[in-house]
């Protein structure tokens, strides 16, 4: 029997900014909660910016964009989108497959972007998270 083939992928969230300026930890925790659930491994999980929305989507004019990169086998991709649809605190998800080629370099530079994050934050906003 083969082992799975697990590929990387690339997910951008869009999160309900009202609840993750309630609780960013938990709300953002989700994303990796659901991930590991459908078999997957986050490799790299961080806030890229908060924007307003192009139009309106279920009352919401502003949203979190969340992006992680994650290891996951290709039949889990499935059931983790369906699992987003039905979590109140996505507003919108795309997941996309990483060219093997470009995977490492893309995690490493989001990872770069999560440290340089932290030391950039005020002493204040480190305590929230």
């Amino acid at each position: 029997m083969a082992a799975k083939q697990t590929n990387v992928y690339e997910g951008m969230f869009i999160l309900d900014p009202s609840k993750y300026s309630r609780d960013p930890v938990a709300t953002s925790q989700q994303i990796s909660d659901m991930i590991m659930q459908n078999g997957g491994t986050v490799l790299a999980s961080r806030i890229w910016d908060e924007r307003k929305l192009a139009y309106p989507i279920n009352g919401h004019k502003k949203g979190i964009y969340w992006l992680t990169y994650f290891k996951m086998p290709g039949d889990g991709i499935t059931p983790l989108e369906r699992q987003c649809e039905i979590t109140d605190d996505v507003i919108r998800k795309l997941i996309l497959k990483v060219d093997p080629r470009i995977a490492d370099a893309l995690v490493q530079h989001a990872l770069a972007g999560e440290i340089s994050q932290r030391k950039a934050a005020p002493a204040g906003a480190a305590a929230a998270e």
